[in-house]
């Protein structure tokens, strides 16, 4: 679903008339556009620029450019990668937190984003089940090819009380600038509870921070992920006959920042 908020930017002078100090008044210039514009290699055509538009998309669909649409700034997050599950431990089992999804930027003229582009939201990574399994991985966000925001992987499962690997950030995906997701916490592990207590968080994203650390036992439904591409947390046995689940990931998100000339 994608959500339009218009902006209106008045671009017109004021005259006036004051005194001034010496012998000469300065003449009031109006500005003209002479010469393009170019950002991060992209070259903007020199017309006046009067309203900005922001099409933000939460799920999968197409991205249309507003009437007169210049240029606009595309913003993508990969989805964040689940933690994993932990089976019962005697001490403590922590699953790996999952890595948070990569941000790309990209700066693209009204030609080459075209009548339309299709818009694919990257899914959330999908929460372990109970016991000792991988956090599923978070999808890849895109808009067309022109930019790609990459998911976070998921965490490792843990059996019981050994420690285990976190899944990793998104990779760099395609863009102007790019950001690469974080690592998520390693799922620690061990013979008694209180010296590892804490591990497996999620990896942030561009936009907010992964899940925290689960700290009691239980079944993990507090690790989710909340923000835009950031992964879960990893599942906690701690002392306890119970396994626990993994926290899912968080799915993507497309910010499209428009600059039109009606």
């Amino acid at each position: 679903m994608a959500t339009n908020n218009a902006v209106n930017v008045g671009l017109s002078g004021s005259t006036g008339t004051g005194s001034f100090v010496g012998s000469t008044s300065p003449s009031i210039v109006t500005p003209t556009f002479t010469t393009n514009a170019t950002f991060f290699g992209t070259a903007i055509t020199a017309v006046p620029i009067d309203k900005v538009a922001i099409q933000t998309f939460t799920s999968s669909g197409t991205y249309t450019p507003t009437s007169g649409m210049v240029y606009c700034v595309i913003e993508c997050v990969g989805g964040g990668g689940a933690g994993g599950s932990c089976a019962v431990s005697t001490g403590q089992g922590a699953g790996g937190g999952g890595g948070g999804g990569s941000y790309a930027r990209k700066i693209s003229t009204a030609a080459t984003v075209g009548s339309s582009q299709t818009v694919t939201i990257g899914a959330a990574g999908i929460a372990a089940a109970t016991g000792n399994h991988n956090g599923g991985n978070g999808g890849d966000t895109s808009v067309g090819s022109i930019c790609i925001g990459k998911g976070g992987t998921g965490g490792t499962g843990n059996g019981g009380n050994g420690a285990v690997a976190q899944g990793a950030g998104g990779v760099a995906g395609t863009g102007d600038f790019v950001i690469l997701g974080q690592d998520g916490n390693i799922g620690g592990g061990g013979s008694t509870a209180s010296p590892f207590a804490g591990t497996g968080g999620g990896g942030s994203s561009v936009f907010g921070p992964g899940a925290a650390s689960v700290s009691t036992t239980g079944t993990g439904t507090s690790a989710n992920a909340a923000a835009y591409g950031a992964g879960g947390a990893g599942g906690l046995s701690l002392s306890s006959t119970s396994a626990a689940a993994g926290g899912g990931g968080a799915k993507g998100v497309v910010v499209i920042t428009e600059f039109i000339a009606s």
